[in-house]
């Protein structure tokens, strides 16, 4: 009896458009999209099921893009501040109870998905700005370098929706600002979300020479980072700031606009 073989090249192709959405904080695009790789990828599982000769051409596990459907649903909801659907979301992904026989490829990827989904539980709660678990995610953070960025954005973020108190952690925040000389380039992007919203909190706290020097820094290198296209939102925020900036701040933001053109 001869496999049946399915091309399911479009599972990697929607991943690849749901990075870009996600890439230009498109949020209602990346909920339109991860939806529908979750029915896609769920109905290419059910195909393995209904068949085990069954052969589909993806480069991964089917698993692996349901849960990264569910992952991206959620976090599209989080940043439209729906956080009961992005909690929905979150629980789908930490449950693959469901799946038959996983092999060694997609018990990796439920374990994975487990774990990623209990932080992902105390991201929910710190941007509803309960601060139960703040001192563990700080020491998760602290452990894995890798998620310095993301963690602290996540409290900055949590401060300016939900008064989540951040001020005990305030040096973390001015230390990964100033670690610019050793981000990569291929984490600029996401290290100029973290400044952009470091520049928002330093104004709530008051030091808008510090925030409009990491918005200039931004603009400058913005126009440089081929995945950002966000430059005219810190041209909107220095706009907003002129009336505090220096004679130097206000040349310099005139030079990197001269150089944009």
């Amino acid at each position: 009896m001869s496999s049946k073989l399915y091309d399911h090249g479009e599972l990697d192709s929607a991943v690849k458009l749901l990075r870009m959405a996600y890439g230009f904080e498109n949020w209602f695009e990346v909920l339109r999209l991860s939806e529908d790789l979750y029915e896609d990828s769920l109905q290419a599982y059910n195909l393995q099921m209904i068949s085990t000769d069954t052969i589909l051409h993806t480069k991964r596990t089917i698993i692996y893009y349901v849960g990264y459907a569910l992952l991206m649903q959620g976090i599209g909801h989080q940043k439209l501040s729906d956080f009961d659907k992005a909690k929905e979301c979150v629980l789908k992904y930490g449950d693959f109870g469901w799946v038959n026989n996983p092999d060694d490829e997609a018990k990796s990827e439920i374990e994975f998905y487990a774990n990623t989904s209990k932080l992902n539980l105390i991201v929910l709660e710190l941007l509803q700005g309960n601060s139960d678990n703040i001192r563990g995610y700080i020491s998760f953070i602290q452990e894995n370098q890798e998620e310095t960025n993301a963690g602290l954005l996540t409290l900055l973020e949590a401060n300016r929706i939900n008064g989540l108190q951040v001020s005990d952690y305030q040096h973390l925040f001015e230390e990964h600002a100033n670690t610019r000389e050793s981000i990569k380039p291929a984490d600029m992007p996401s290290y100029l979300k973290y400044l952009y919203e470091y520049s928002l909190y330093m104004i709530r706290t008051s030091d808008q020479e510090t925030a409009i020097n990491n918005i200039l820094y931004c603009l400058a290198i913005s126009s440089k980072v081929s995945a950002d296209k966000t430059s005219i939102k810190y041209v909107n925020l220095f706009e907003k700031l002129r009336d505090h900036a220096s004679s130097n701040q206000i040349d310099k933001y005139k030079s990197i606009l001269e150089g944009m053109h």
